[in-house]
């Protein structure tokens, strides 16, 4: 087009000249020299072509060489790779991602046939090895031995190495105890009748085989529930023996809330049900027999027990409550029979009023051992209380007894006679020769007598005292008259004040289940004027207090300062009266050698406290035993002891 385009251009330019002369010449020279230059850049575009030619042949032939230069050195690649031995593990997927890209690369240079061939049956071989060893791999992630017992079993015939199997199999030879210890406690978890010891054992046999303890805290958790199930078991086989309704019923609940044994459960059930009238019974029983007693209600709750099937032994208890009760209700009748008695006794015939006291008494004794409450006897022990003091007051507010003692040697060797004649047991004659005979009366006359005679007139005063009075027994009469040996005695013949003492314990022992007691002595003398703590004679020093005599509000008679000891027993009063005895003041005289100088006094105090009604009574006893009191002429004392007897009498 460019040529085209010049010669028509040409052709213009000619036409235009037409016959310019010397412009046609300068235009030929122009075209000539256009001819040459369009000739040289020919040869120049002709010359480039065949340097073109040259150089695309060259390079044709240089890619020539340098493709097969490329093919042999990828099919020596190729050979290179198939060759290789087959490896496992992680190193197989770049192995075979490698074969893959030679495989490609061999394809791609043009190469076929054998080469291409045994490359893609290698890239199969090494497909299955790393599927065998993907599955190993997974089988050991999971640690599911049989999985990877039948996966390296395939690796094996797969053609994977033994090294790359090593690491799998000592995973095997771990994991194969693990898996036998999960079986046996899977076994024993599903199986529903595993004992605490076989679990217990299968436990330590998966700790010793290296199982972890969160996975073996299900099975740990399995054997708190046996044991627990192992427990509630013994404890309802522990109260089906018992039959104790109330313990058999948690013994039911624990057992279902861990699951023991069905048949176990439904057998303790069937007690429950035999045992709830027997329970409902015992406890009507035990709430009939628990404070004041119906003795109807109670009978009818007996045989409803019997009804209901309990054994004798359950219910004797009952029985025995009813025989009490029914026994209570006859001692009351018995006491409310002998109280009308007692309101129509003779207040002035002594033996009536003894008679009917006794049997008021017996009967009183009698309801309080069956157990008949303290508030229900109030009236009969006042009543028994009045016919006991009406009894005293018949003999007497006061009461004198005349003991006469027999002459002694020295009176016989004077030549003295007795003067004295009983003439009843309260009368007394006296025949003197001066003034006549004599008739005199007392209470009691005793000629001599026994210690316990005389004693016995005086035992029902103890019982005065227990009963809140105050009682005074005191010896008068000369010296050698007998006083102290009739308030004291001899060893092996004992006086008064001994005699009062066991009688005094023996009352309280007697009345001891209805009443507390507590008992005090203190003994002191009267000698001259001055009053002697016989307890605390001996003591010195400035902390020795004067004794005074003092009336306190309630009217009562106490001595300040005097000691007094607490006494539990015969023998620890009966100590006390021996000590204070030995601080006695004796001087002689000639009525008797140890005559006694002052008046010797013993106080016993007994309190009682009622413990069912909480009342309190106040007794005292004393026991006086005077010195000697006779005419100074006779007594032969003389100066000092003269003007002591004086002051004695």
């Amino acid at each position: 087009k460019e040529k085209k385009a010049k010669k028509e251009k040409k052709e213009k330019k000619a036409e235009e000249g037409g016959d310019g002369g010397d412009g046609g010449e300068a235009v030929a020279a122009e075209e000539a020299q256009r001819q040459r230059d369009e000739e040289r850049k020919k040869a120049e575009a002709a010359e480039a072509e065949r340097k073109k030619k040259e150089a695309e042949a060259a390079a044709a032939a240089a890619a020539a060489a340098a493709a097969a230069a490329a093919k042999e050195q990828k099919l020596a690649n190729l050979q290179k790779i198939v060759a290789e031995p087959s490896s496992a593990g992680a190193d197989i997927e770049a192995q075979i991602a490698a074969l893959k890209a030679a495989i490609k690369e061999a394809q791609e240079a043009g190469i076929e046939g054998k080469d291409i061939e045994e490359a893609e049956a290698k890239a199969k071989e090494l497909k299955k090895l790393g599927k065998s060893m993907e599955k190993v791999a997974q089988a050991m992630a999971d640690k599911d031995v049989p999985a990877l017992q039948k996966a390296i079993g395939k690796a094996e015939e797969a053609g994977v190495p033994a090294s790359a199997l090593a690491e799998a199999k000592a995973f095997l030879a771990e994991e194969e105890p693990k898996c036998e210890a999960r079986e046996q406690l899977q076994a024993l978890r599903d199986g529903g009748a595993a004992t605490v010891e076989q679990l217990k054992e299968a436990i330590a046999k998966a700790k010793a085989v290296g199982i972890k303890k969160k996975e073996l805290a299900e099975y740990d958790g399995l054997l708190v529930k046996l044991e627990q199930r192992d427990q509630a078991e013994a404890q309802l086989k522990k109260a089906m023996e018992d039959r104790d309704l109330e313990p058999l019923k948690k013994a039911i609940e624990f057992a279902t809330e861990v699951g023991a044994d069905s048949k176990l459960i439904k057998k303790a059930g069937k007690i429950v049900k035999e045992e709830e009238p027997k329970q409902k019974a015992r406890e009507e029983l035990a709430r009939l027999c628990a404070g004041e007693v119906d003795a109807e209600a109670l009978r009818a709750a007996i045989e409803q027990a019997k009804t209901a099937g309990l054994q004798p032994a359950e219910y004797n208890q009952a029985e025995e409550v009813l025989k009490r009760e029914e026994e209570k209700q006859r001692c009351l009748a018995s006491i409310k029979a002998t109280l009308a008695e007692c309101t129509s006794v003779d207040m002035t015939d002594v033996d009536a009023l003894r008679d009917a006291k006794e049997k008021l008494g017996n009967a009183i004794k009698e309801a309080y051992e069956a157990g008949v409450p303290e508030t229900c006897l109030v009236d009969a022990d006042m009543r028994r209380k009045k016919l006991h003091n009406a009894i005293e007051d018949l003999k007497g507010s006061i009461r004198v007894f005349c003991r006469i003692r027999p002459l002694s040697k020295k009176e016989k060797d004077q030549g003295d006679t007795q003067i004295t004649n009983a003439t009843g047991t309260m009368t007394l004659d006296i025949d003197n020769k001066e003034e006549g005979k004599s008739t005199f009366s007392f209470d009691a006359v005793f000629t001599p007598g026994t210690q316990d005679e005389v004693f016995e007139d005086c035992r029902d005063l103890v019982q005065s005292a227990v009963d809140g009075y105050n009682v005074t027994i005191f010896a008068y009469g000369q010296t050698g008259a007998g006083k102290t040996f009739t308030m004291y005695g001899a060893p092996g013949n004992e006086g008064t004040t001994p005699k009062t003492i066991k009688e005094l314990y023996r009352v309280t022992a007697s009345q001891s289940a209805r009443f507390d007691y507590t008992i005090t002595g203190s003994m002191l003398e009267l000698y001259r004027n001055d009053l002697v703590d016989l307890l605390n004679k001996g003591a010195a020093g400035p902390s020795k207090k004067a004794l005074n005599i003092k009336m306190d509000k309630q009217g009562r008679i106490n001595i300040e300062n005097i000691v007094e000891e607490k006494c539990d027993s015969v023998e620890t009063l009966s100590a006390l009266l021996e000590r204070g005895m030995e601080q006695r003041t004796v001087a002689a005289t000639m009525m008797n050698s140890e005559s006694s100088r002052s008046h010797l006094v013993v106080i016993i105090k007994i309190d009682s406290v009622n413990r069912e009604t909480g009342e309190t009574l106040r007794g005292k006893i004393l026991m006086c035993d005077l010195a000697g009191s006779e005419r100074l002429k006779k007594s032969g004392v003389t100066e000092e002891m003269q003007k002591e007897a004086i002051e004695i009498n």
